[in-house]
């Protein structure tokens, strides 16, 4: 148990919740990096192991997950440690932990970036690393039953009140889902309205100096 390990953190398995909705632009691109967390409230703001560092098992870690994306909401699920024959699942596939023990429930500051606190506390024998690997879940913004996917509300240390306000506050949504209508506008930032209507006076006058 005294002996440090390396960290291997596996390629994420994305899935769509509504594969429809996929636009040209082409998948996000998604990640899980870990920091060592201090004893406060922490957002993975110190540097990230590196692929040559150890830790114990009594290190206290943040995991980060993000996805560069304007368009989609992430839930992370299905999160594992150990080694890929031999996972021990610490995230259900409902976005809750499975042992607050080893790691909290992700916290989201928004659609797509959410942070947990936990620990490699899983030995087993004859293991030089330890692996990390996890799904990402991805709903677009504009389907209807994406707000009920993530972030997850049924987690014992969530915070539901919170995920409510980002939903219904969100500029992001309104911009990306019901645009306000935007009228035509000529070369010089004028819109077709006002442009017609100068138009119209220019002829006005013209007819007015001819016929003096």
């Amino acid at each position: 148990m005294n002996q440090k390990i390396g960290v291997r953190v596996e390629m994420l398995n994305l899935i769509y919740e509504n594969e429809t909705t996929i636009t040209s632009t082409g998948h996000p691109r998604c990640r899980l990096t870990l920091h060592k967390s201090g004893w406060d409230r922490d957002t993975c703001s110190s540097p990230q192991f590196k692929l040559n560092d150890t830790l114990s098992w009594s290190t206290r870690v943040c995991y980060k997950w993000v996805c560069d994306t304007t368009k989609y909401a992430m839930r992370v699920e299905s999160c594992w440690i150990g080694t890929p024959k031999m996972p021990v699942f610490i995230v259900r596939d409902d976005g809750c932990t499975i042992e607050k023990a080893i790691l909290t429930s992700p916290v989201y500051t928004s659609f797509n970036r959410a942070a947990a606190i936990g620990w490699m506390a899983v030995r087993q024998k004859n293991m030089k690393y330890m692996h990390v690997g996890c799904t990402i879940r991805l709903c677009h913004l504009c389907d209807p039953a994406c707000q009920e996917i993530t972030p997850p509300r049924t987690c014992n240390d969530s915070r539901a009140n919170d995920y409510e306000a980002m939903w219904n506050s969100s500029s992001k949504v309104k911009n990306l889902c019901y645009p306000s209508p935007s009228t035509t506008e000529n070369p010089d930032g004028e819109s077709s309205s006002a442009y017609f209507l100068n138009f119209v006076n220019v002829i006005i006058l013209i007819l007015v100096l001819l016929f003096r």
